[in-house]
């Protein structure tokens, strides 16, 4: 059975972040300090990051960089297969006297997204196209408005016993425009290829905001009337879920997940 071609696809790369409560740093001040000042800490080219929180499970109240990266070349022109910096990455840093110094401080309140930071990149293998959730930030304050601040949920998956990689995936690329998303509510399926926790597939959820999660699932795995109806209403979204299953874990328990709120970004 072919396999789906994902040469081009986007990488998404999570970095655990630890602030250093030894010294006294709170929460609060950290995400400050990322919020003013932070953020002005420059991408490479074709990457961008979101800082996200826990807010319920696995590790909820800690801390991850998200970075979205155009594809896997951009992201080789910058880290090699290790982790390490490249060359061309280390002179994007040499030309930046004032983004390193911002790098410094950010080390003052918290770890950084490096080495030996825990880290694993993802490959996309599949979205849903059809989501009403836009491409755009996920977390920006404007003046007179409430802030956008994105949900991020990370489900980890697991194959059933003698289920191929292959198998799995050819179903996913051959049902997933099956799947119709919760109104404000995106399905990515991602990969592990590289880094410290090679777990094998993430379901990545992207929420619109907090009300858009809670209209659904205020609590984790408790559902609402509204997603009982929604589960009726689209019944080959549903009966698609069900074959999943035969293959693979699902979203959710008992698999390690958690939900992340996005608390800062980066502009540029």
């Amino acid at each position: 059975m072919p396999r789906h071609d994902t040469s081009n696809a986007p990488v998404f790369s999570l970095y655990y972040i630890a602030i250093d409560t030894e010294a006294g740093v709170t929460p609060e001040q950290f995400e400050a300090f990322v919020r003013h000042k932070g953020v002005h800490i420059p991408c490479y080219p074709g990457w961008r990051w979101t800082l996200l929180r826990g807010l319920r499970g696995e590790r909820a109240g800690q801390y991850m960089m998200l970075f979205e990266i155009d594809d896997a070349g951009q992201r080789d022109r910058y880290l090699a297969a290790d982790g390490n910096q490249t060359e061309l990455a280390r002179q994007f840093w040499r030309d930046r006297s004032e983004a390193r110094e911002l790098v410094r401080e950010w080390r003052e309140y918290a770890t950084f997204s490096e080495l030996p930071t825990i880290y694993t990149d993802y490959r996309l293998l599949a979205e849903n196209k059809k989501s009403t959730v836009a491409d755009g930030p996920r977390y920006q304050e404007r003046p007179g408005e409430e802030p956008v601040a994105r949900v991020i949920g990370i489900h980890n998956l697991a194959l059933r016993p003698d289920v191929r990689a292959d198998t799995f995936e050819s179903f996913i690329a051959e049902n997933h425009h099956r799947i119709e998303d919760y109104p404000d509510w995106k399905f990515r399926l991602l990969k592990g290829e590289r880094g410290n926790r090679l777990d094998q597939y993430v379901v990545l959820m992207e929420i619109a905001s907090l009300e858009a999660l809670h209209a659904f699932y205020p609590d984790a795995d408790i559902a609402t009337p509204e997603a009982a109806a929604f589960a009726k209403a689209y019944r080959d979204t549903k009966q698609m879920y069900e074959e999943w299953k035969q293959l693979a874990s699902f979203s959710g328990s008992p698999q390690i997940y958690t939900d992340y709120l996005s608390v800062a970004e980066s502009l540029n």
